[in-house]
Order: C-alpha cells, then sequence, then structure tokens
C-alpha cells in the first residue's frame, strides 16, 4: 500500500486556521496508518474521477486520489467543504502518457474561466510561438492534451510566466528551455532522467516512482519524519527535490564529488538532502557520523535546524552539523590544547612588531610579508626556512631568489616567536595541529562521510583537514560551492588538497530564488571574468538560467543620507502595502552601517531585525532585517535593499592595497563577489541605493546590463 501526499497539499495545509491545522494534521496521521479506515467518512466525489473526499470536521474537507484499481492513495488538496469540492471539480489527478508522472492539471473549463488573454487568441486562431511545435513535440515534453490549444497561444515569456501556475514545474521547464532556443531534444534532456518505456496510465505506484512524479509527490513511509513535516512551517523544497538534484543526492559515487552552482541553485538544499541519504545508510552497528561543516557560524545554526525538519530522530542522531573553525577549537580543546585561536583584530600588532626587522636590502612593502604568510606560509605548512627556500610561489607576482628569502624569513619568524609568546595560534595553525593530532593518533574516529557547503570560503589547510578526517573510500566526500560567492577566503585547487574529483564534477543550473533580471544584473558585476571551478578549471555563468521573471533592479541616486533613507523607507512602506507578509532585508557593507540605518528606521517608527553573527533567522517575524553583507551568506528575502553604495564604501577603501596587481584583484573580485552574494538574497525585487559619489561598481554592471 501506497500513501502519499502533494505539495498542493502543504501549500493548502499552510493556509489552514490553526484549530483546522491540528485536525487535519491528527487526520493524515491516521491517514498514514490506514488509509481504508471507515473512520476517515469517505465521500465519492461523482464528478471527478478517481476523487474522494475524508472529513477533517463538520466543515473542512480533504481531497483524496484513490484510483479504482491498486493500493494508492494521496492527499491532494485540503480547505472548507465548498472549497475544496470547487478545487476537485477544477483539477485532474492522472499519469501523463508520454513521461510516465503523475500530474495534477487544471480542467479546460477552469483555465478558460481565469486566462481570458489566451482564450481570446484562441478564438482569433492567432499563431504565436510554440504554434510552430508539432503536438507530437509539445506531448513529449509533458504537455497535456488538453493544455494543447493554450500553450500554442502563447508568444513571450511574459505569457508563459503568466500561464505557469496551469503547468507542472517540468512542463514549465521544458517550454522555457525551448522559448529559449533549445531543440525539442535538448529541452526534453533538460529536465527528463530518461524516457520511459509503456506508460501504464492505470499504474499509480509506478508513477510515484517517475523522477517528476517526486518534484510534487512525497511517499510516506516513516511517522516520526511524517509528523515533523506537518508540525513544522514547511517549505516545499525541503521535500520535493528538482529530478537534477535527487540524482545528485541519491547516488553511489567511486569517491570525492564537488558540486557547482550559481546562487539559487539549490545547492544547500541538495547537500542537506545527501546528509539525509548518507545518513539513513549507516549501519546501527557502524558507530561513525556524517559530518556536514560549512565556514560560519550562523549558517551552521540554519542549516542544523533545516536537517532537523526533514529528518527522523534517529537520521539526526547520525549527522554533526558545525562550522569548521567551531570543530578544529571543541576537537583541540578535548586534546587538552591551551592555545587560543586569534583572528586578524589580534595579530595586527604582532605584525608591526615583527615588521621592525625587515631588512633595508628588501625592496618590498610591509603589506608584501602578510600576504606573503597568507598565500604561501600558512597554506602550505611552512615551518622552517628550508621549505621555503623550496617551496612554490607560483601566483605571487613578485620574484624571490633565495638571499631575499632568507632575509623575509627573519620577520616570519619573528611574528612566529610573538605569536608563540602569547600563547597565540592562528586557524591554520591550529587546523595543522588537529591534523598531525589526529595522525600521531589510531585512537581517534574518522567520519564515514563529509558534506561540505560554501567551498569556495576554505583554504588549503581546511581541505587537508577534512582529508584527514574521511577516510578515502566511496562516498567520502560531498563538496558544494561556487566561487562567484567567495568572500573569505582565496582560490583554492582540490587535487593539491588530496582531494581528486576527476570525473565526478557536477553541476546545478536551474534558478529557482533570483528572478532573470536579478540574476543578470548580479553576473554583469564580474564583467565576463573568468571564475574558477575550486579546482583547476573555470565555472561558466552561460549554463545557468532562472526560471522566474520579475522588475529590473531599480538603481537610485541620491545627493544625501537622509534623501536615500527616506526613499528607502518609502519603498518599505509600499511593499508592505501589497503584501505585510513580505520577508525584506537592507543590506550594507560594514556593521557601523548596520548600526547607523538601524537607528534611523527606529527613530521613525520602524521595527527592525539585527542579524547577527551567530543568530538564526527568526522566518515568522515580518519585521525588516538589517545586515552585513557577509552575515545574509545563506539566506534569502522576497525583496531586498543594498544600500550606501557609495565610492569608498563599496569596495572599501579601508582594504590594504598591494603592490602586487594579482592581489589588488582578488580584494576586489571578493567586493564583486560581496554585492554578489547580497543582490542574489532577492526572490522578487532589488533596490538599489547610494549617496554622494557612487560606487565604480554600479555604473560598470549598468553598462553591462542595458
Amino acid at each position: 500500500m501506497k500513501v502519499a501526499i502533494s505539495s498542493d497539499f502543504f501549500t493548502a495545509l499552510s493556509k489552514l486556521p490553526k484549530a483546522q491545522l491540528n485536525k487535519t494534521i491528527k487526520l493524515v496521521e491516521k491517514f498514514k496508518n490506514d488509509p481504508k479506515s471507515p473512520g476517515l467518512n469517505y465521500e465519492k466525489l461523482h464528478f471527478a474521477s478517481n476523487m474522494h473526499s475524508i472529513r477533517v470536521d463538520q466543515s473542512y474537507r480533504c481531497i483524496v486520489l484513490s484510483p479504482d484499481s491498486g493500493d494508492v492513495y494521496i492527499l491532494l488538496w485540503v480547505d472548507n467543504h465548498d472549497d475544496a469540492y470547487n478545487w476537485a471539480k477544477k483539477h485532474t489527478c492522472s499519469i501523463n502518457t508520454e513521461t510516465g508522472s503523475l500530474q495534477i492539471i487544471e480542467t479546460q473549463t477552469s483555465i478558460k474561466e481565469s486566462n481570458s488573454t489566451l482564450s481570446s487568441k484562441i478564438e482569433n486562431d492567432k499563431k504565436a510561438f510554440f504554434a510552430e511545435f508539432s503536438d507530437k513535440d509539445l506531448k513529449s515534453l509533458g504537455v497535456d492534451e488538453n493544455l494543447l490549444e493554450y500553450i500554442k497561444q502563447i508568444d513571450n515569456e511574459v505569457e508563459l510566466d503568466n500561464f505557469r501556475k496551469y503547468l507542472p514545474e517540468e512542463v514549465y521547464e521544458a517550454l522555457f528551455y525551448l522559448l529559449a532556443g533549445d531543440s525539442v531534444e535538448d529541452a526534453y534532456n533538460y529536465v527528463y532522467s530518461q524516457k520511459p518505456y509503456n506508460v501504464d496510465t492505470n499504474d499509480f505506484t509506478k508513477a510515484l516512482e517517475n523522477e517528476s512524479s517526486k518534484r510534487r509527490f512525497y511517499i510516506v513511509e516513516n511517522d516520526e519524519e511524517l509528523m515533523q513535516m506537518l508540525n513544522a512551517p514547511l517549505e516545499k523544497w525541503r521535500v520535493f527535490l528538482h529530478p537534477s538534484q535527487r540524482k545528485l543526492v541519491e547516488k553511489d559515487y567511486n569517491g570525492a564529488v564537488k558540486v557547482l552552482g550559481g546562487a539559487g541553485t539549490g545547492k544547500t538544499v541538495a547537500a542537506m538532502h545527501r546528509a539525509k541519504y548518507l545518513a539513513k545508510q549507516l549501519s546501527f552497528f557502524e558507530n561513525k557520523k556524517i559530518l556536514f561543516t560549512t565556514f560560519t557560524k550562523n549558517l551552521s545554526l540554519d542549516i542544523l535546524e533545516n536537517l532537523k525538519k526533514i529528518c527522523d530522530e534517529k537520521t539526526m542522531q547520525n549527522i554533526e552539523v558545525i562550522n569548521l573553525d567551531s570543530w578544529v577549537h571543541n576537537f583541540l580543546s578535548k586534546h587538552g590544547y591551551k592555545n587560543e585561536i586569534v583572528y586578524d583584530d589580534k595579530t595586527k600588532e604582532l605584525w608591526e612588531k615583527a615588521l621592525v626587522l625587515k631588512n633595508n636590502l628588501l625592496d618590498l612593502p610591509d603589506s608584501f610579508f602578510k600576504e606573503e604568510w597568507q598565500r604561501v606560509i600558512q597554506p602550505l605548512g611552512i615551518n622552517t626556512l628550508e621549505e621555503y627556500i623550496k617551496a612554490s610561489r607560483i601566483g605571487r607576482g613578485t620574484r624571490l631568489n633565495r638571499s631575499q628569502r632568507k632575509l623575509i624569513w627573519e620577520v616570519f619568524e619573528e611574528y612566529r616567536y610573538l605569536l608563540s609568546s602569547r600563547n597565540y595560534k592562528e586557524v591554520d595553525d591550529a587546523i595543522n595541529d588537529a591534523i598531525n593530532i589526529i595522525n600521531s593518533s589510531s585512537d581517534i574516529l574518522k567520519y564515514s562521510a563529509i558534506v561540505v557547503d560554501e567551498a569556495q570560503d576554505f583554504g588549503m589547510r581546511a581541505f587537508k583537514l577534512l582529508r584527514t578526517l574521511v577516510e578515502e573510500d566511496k562516498n567520502d566526500l560531498f563538496i558544494v560551492g561556487d566561487a562567484h560567492q567567495r568572500i573569505y577566503g582565496h582560490k583554492v585547487v582540490l587535487g593539491q588538497c588530496g582531494i581528486n574529483v576527476r570525473g565526478r564534477s557536477k553541476k546545478l543550473k536551474l534558478n529557482y530564488r533570483t528572478t532573470d533580471e536579478i540574476r543578470k544584473w548580479a553576473v554583469a558585476l564580474f564583467n565576463g571574468e573568468n571564475i574558477d571551478d575550486l579546482d583547476e578549471g573555470t565555472d561558466s555563468n552561460r549554463d545557468y538560467k532562472s526560471l522566474y521573471n520579475g522588475p529590473k533592479p531599480e538603481v537610485k541616486n541620491f545627493e544625501t543620507f537622509n534623501e536615500e533613507v527616506k526613499y528607502i523607507q518609502h519603498h518599505i512602506e509600499n511593499i508592505k502595502k501589497l503584501d505585510n507578509e513580505s520577508k525584506i532585508c537592507l543590506v550594507v557593507r560594514t556593521q557601523k552601517l548596520v548600526d547607523m540605518y538601524d537607528d534611523y528606521f527606529s527613530k521613525n517608527n520602524m521595527k527592525t531585525i539585527k542579524i547577527s553573527r551567530n543568530s538564526k533567522d527568526d522566518l515568522s517575524c515580518t519585521d525588516v532585517r538589517i545586515s552585513t553583507m557577509h552575515r545574509v551568506k545563506g539566506l534569502d528575502f522576497d525583496h531586498v535593499i543594498i544600500a550606501c553604495m557609495n565610492k569608498g564604501v563599496v569596495p572599501l577603501e579601508s582594504i590594504e592595497k598591494s603592490d602586487e596587481d594579482l592581489i589588488n584583484k582578488e580584494n576586489l573580485q571578493k567586493e564583486k563577489s560581496l554585492v554578489f552574494v547580497a543582490a542574489t538574497r532577492a526572490k522578487r525585487s532589488l533596490l538599489v541605493t547610494s549617496h554622494g559619489l557612487a560606487s565604480e561598481m554600479l555604473s560598470s554592471v549598468q553598462y553591462s546590463v542595458s
């Protein structure tokens, strides 16, 4: 017996009054345990094939698909009595003859009533873009026969987007690709995993196993997991994966896997489901866990909460979620580590003291030494002068002979001494110490597998630690990232860290979050620059597509701060008038600016929440968020405002300039990545503002997208 729930049911469930919501949850639990129970009060709907209703209470009903043959029961919709029955009258649920997927389609009558534009085109027999394709071609892409005449009247992206609500997602995507200029065959291959054979339109059990069906139907197998989902504020993406995501998640690999994906392509979602998939495979007697790690603490907290919503308690016991810095700190503390792990704010004074020893014979700026330390000494784990003399410095603009390296090393030795005298360790040194402890002990239990999110921000030592923490084996590492969003670390080549992903590099290409207009604006920040693929190649933006359209990003410059912030407040108020539940975030470059804008709003009676380093976002709150560009990493909002895009603010004027063009270029790219991250948090609209002199970035973007 198969019991399933449609994505439409989850949508309807989220809109129920609290009393009916609780009753429905109890009903679903009863339904799952015995869908044939007489206590469910089934009523046959004679106007809807294969559909029945079951009673929630006197006023509310669930709509259930229960085919005449087979033991398949699917919850389709829930609503008050009249609206539930009306939904059933307007929809059919059947197996597509070409793709074998289970589809919920609105009836012709319903579409005709609510789509006067296309209906008038049909009456006037007007030909449009899709009219050039045969019925056979369109049906091969999953278009239901009842929708053909409407599809053939669609002439552009706007009309297709307006018609989207009547289409299964995979059909919309296939038509989207056709409209973008792809062939029927390519459109099919982009969307569907393989062509089915001998489709049986009565075999609902087989239809539920179809990859496209899994995008909107969840097969209930576990009571605890089901109840967790029903009782949580569930976002559908957490359950319903795109076939391209599912293909990555539910596959066994012969080694490490690298997954690239632009902002909004569902990388983190895929990573979470991968962790769940691997955790479920762990033996009860196997004393190992899956490690899920990412770069920042607030993102790891968010991932932990979301994993709890898709995993039952037993599965969660097999997954450890922690950002890598915290893991290193906890591990070293357990092993009696007495050193304090320090960051830039505590090392600045030490560098100043070490540089006093700089030899006058060296014609090198002070900035060179810190850059050499960060880009050569630490990543390569160099501890002696001999190692430094032999070290490769490919990518560094300044050539150094043996004598120069000896003189430079004197500064590094002094810096190391100063760190040691204060019992300080930089992060990379602490990671090295962790690696040495692991390698010197056979008692340290390693992980069964490791899932890495936001991989672009990890350095070489971090990846070498991860390589040490899991044996090189099947399904050992699942690495997810996007170098367009590199806002912390430097470029890393996985192969140089002992992680071989050759032949196992994958890519997620469909953007589910950001409109195409916002995506194009954000991508234009890089002006066609080559972006690395986390290994030895480049990542092309041409592969990525957004399946949503919306207004173009609005870019405004004002003479003064007051003029800018008044416009922003008016913009927010207009959004709230249309939809008070909208999630809005104002993003700025620095924490000082967060405080400045927050102070203005609080004085003008606008409720705000500042997103902090170690906090997770409260999704139930509708107050306006204010955040730095760094802190919005991994989050998303309906509307984003990037404020104070001023000259000297973005890029930040205080960033230390280098004598090496390559370093300056990398620093500028990080600033562009910050704006890219901020812009691609937006789902529906993007406003970019500045006052006084605007950032040079804005003129280059406007030119690129105009």
